[in-house]
């Protein structure tokens, strides 16, 4: 299950498991990039 923009649950479509996928790869690659020019700064 996940939140539409409603606030109401609804089920985790294909649609919907894609886009959560495209989006973890997103916030993955941001967190590896700040960690990596953190590290340069020290």
């Amino acid at each position: 299950m996940t939140i539409d923009g409603d606030g109401k649950f609804i089920p985790l479509t294909p649609k919907f498991k894609e886009i959560n996928r495209v989006l973890n790869r997103v916030h993955t690659k941001r967190l590896e990039k700040g960690q990596k020019l953190f590290m340069l700064d020290l």
